[in-house]
């Protein structure tokens, strides 16, 4: 995977596993938001990729779509417009002329393959084979919280050494260390849910271009 593919698939897939998962027993108090299978998630995003050495972050703004049936799209609008696909094939980038480049696939991107496919199935026991699992029941207007540590020798802890999500409804913050000492902070916001299927546009960025 090219070093791209890795910082793209260390963020992405930090969102899937606190997004799509179903919803966390501790926090019934907040009720949020499982997304099913038949349904589909829209909203904002705003990532602050803080990097050791810089003192401002870099950050991108955009849109994003999560299927938990068919994948992620992650559209960021500045500073350079582009998606991000990510679904059971790999990571496919989109440029603005939308034009394709596979960043990873294979054998090399199966350990987040097998992540995703467990988080969008809402299954928590291949998680907890890989992470330590803490959950914080929400009290008062406080929001909830939920932490993810992977387990030594897992394929991930070479990209991720913390994930913590607060949210109400839904995921609102996502924060993920990593063993390099950078750090990525991700709010999303005007987040609705929708039945699916998804609309044509979309359904036709995860089909790919006609043959």
């Amino acid at each position: 995977m090219s070093k791209i593919g890795h910082i793209t698939a260390t963020a992405l897939t930090a969102v899937l596993l606190v997004c799509a998962t179903v919803t966390p027993p501790h926090a019934q108090s907040r009720n949020p938001a499982g997304i099913g299978q038949d349904q589909y998630l829209q909203g904002q995003f705003s990532m602050d990729r803080h990097l050791a050495g810089f003192d401002k972050p870099l950050t991108s703004e955009g849109e994003f779509t999560l299927s938990p049936a068919t994948g992620l799209i992650w559209h960021t609008i500045t500073p350079f417009p582009g998606m991000t696909v990510l679904d059971d094939h790999g990571i496919t980038r989109i440029d603005d002329q939308n034009n394709r480049e596979n960043l990873a696939g294979g054998d090399q991107f199966r350990p987040f393959i097998e992540l995703i496919s467990a988080v969008l199935a809402g299954n928590w026991d291949p998680l907890r084979e890989r992470f330590d699992i803490v959950q914080q029941t929400a009290k008062g207007n406080d929001p909830w919280q939920i932490v993810l540590t992977p387990k030594g020798g897992s394929p991930i802890a070479g990209q991720i050494s913390k994930i913590t999500a607060t949210g109400t409804q839904f995921v609102d913050v996502v924060q993920i260390a990593k063993p390099s000492g950078d750090r990525d902070a991700i709010t999303l916001s005007g987040q609705e849910l929708h039945d699916m299927p998804l609309p044509a546009d979309l359904a036709d960025i995860f089909a790919g271009p006609a043959n």
